[in-house]
């Protein structure tokens, strides 16, 4: 291993002397989202929702009440906090942003067909209160969010689901919170009717941001692991292979009755292909020189396995080859006052790495350790090294 040497110089100085039904998140395993709303990206407002969607009425602009809008920046909208929309890693992302209306109306509505009988599915979206609990508009805080998520059939005259988030009260700061309901299709159902209904009172307050809108089905939690337990491997490039693992999936029996498998794998754990003949619950993988990600998609009836309305997805399991991280960089020697004041050393390494002090350039006594600073009043040599977080990977 190979660590930056960094000096102290001793100088020579003079010196003076711190409510209502709830609703439920699937708690097994959930399959690829069936549909996403996301409501797009970009700087200008827009485009209305299409026909059908909701009950509200579009503007171009801060909305009044029993309106909405679709933008990426509620700015100078009364005196709501001026946010960014839900959706992870998106540029200048939109999101639906609602002034309810003084009686009760349909926020949002959506028909899903083609759905699998006899199976459990979740609808979910992410949810803000737009208003401010310091806001100046609303005297002793505005009128709470209430939002009521439901499930008709595909008739829209028997209400198979509902549950209510209760009150989403005013905050301090802006706060993305998620909500989602579960349900059962009937036997021979296949098409069903998505809402999210305005719970609350309008007037000042009861004005809500809604983004990342999802459905998608719910089965058994399937976990995987290899013979020695492991859920995941992590080792250092230099350390070589990896070498044959069998990988078992442990599916909960919560809510499938039978269990079919289909093994899949990816290089970026973004992208999957299925691994041919890989249908039981047991895989046993290749020598590996490089990453992998393998994960198992589930099903209860065989003709179902690559209908992705109707399948689950297991935990992933990671193998992944840690590179050996370059020593740190360091900001440069310095001079103290031997025992009188203390210097800092201060090194610089990438996100991912941590930073070991030692009092020697190999083995030595370890002086601190995870900190990218050492602060001493001795004269002398210091060697930082740097090691990835992944695993025990050491510069060399």
């Amino acid at each position: 291993m190979k660590r930056i040497t960094i000096i102290i110089f001793l100088a020579f100085c003079s010196v003076s002397l711190k409510g209502t039904a709830q609703l439920g998140f699937c708690q097994g395993s959930s399959g690829s989202p069936i549909f996403t709303e996301d409501f797009g990206t970009g700087t200008t407002n827009g485009p209305a929702l299409p026909p059908g969607t909701t009950t509200y009425t579009y503007v171009n602009g801060p909305p009044d009440d029993g309106s909405y809008t679709i933008t990426s920046n509620t700015a100078g909208y009364f005196d709501w906090f001026n946010i960014q929309d839900h959706t992870p890693d998106d540029v200048s992302g939109k999101a639906f942003i609602v002034n309810a209306s003084f009686t009760a109306g349909e926020f949002y509505r959506r028909s899903i067909n083609g759905l699998c009988e006899n199976t459990s599915y979740e609808f979910s979206s992410w949810l803000l209160n737009l208003h401010p609990r310091t806001g100046v508009g609303c005297p002793n805080n505005g009128i709470p969010v209430n939002v009521q998520f439901q499930i008709w059939d595909s008739t829209d005259t028997n209400l198979l689901a509902s549950g209510d988030t209760g009150d989403i009260e005013d905050k301090t700061t802006p706060e993305w919170e998620q909500y989602a309901l579960l349900f059962t299709t009937l036997p021979g159902q296949s098409s069903v009717i998505l809402k999210m209904i305005n719970n609350g009172s309008g007037g000042c307050g009861n004005d809500l941001a809604i983004d990342d809108i999802a459905f998608r089905s719910c089965g058994d939690l399937v976990t995987l692991s290899d013979t020695q337990n492991r859920n995941s491997i992590f080792q250092c490039e230099v350390d070589g292979p990896v070498g044959s693992l069998t990988l078992s999936a442990t599916p909960d029996f919560s809510i499938f009755n039978n269990h079919f498998y289909q093994w899949q794998e990816s290089t970026d754990n973004s992208s999957w292909v299925n691994i041919p003949g890989e249908t039981t619950d047991t895989y046993s993988t290749p020598i590996l020189t490089d990453s992998r990600y393998y994960r198992v998609v589930v099903s209860e009836d065989l003709i179902n396995i690559n209908n992705n309305l109707c399948n689950v997805i297991s935990q992933v399991f990671e193998i992944v080859f840690v590179p050996t991280p370059n020593p740190p960089s360091s900001i440069g020697d310095i001079r103290i006052c031997e025992n009188i004041e203390n210097g800092l050393l201060t090194v610089r390494v990438p996100p991912g790495v941590q930073v070991d002090w030692y009092d020697a350039p190999t083995g030595g006594t370890l002086l601190d350790t995870d900190t990218i600073t050492y602060s001493t009043n001795i004269a002398g040599t210091y060697y930082a090294e740097a090691v990835s977080t992944l695993a025990y990977c050491p510069s060399t």
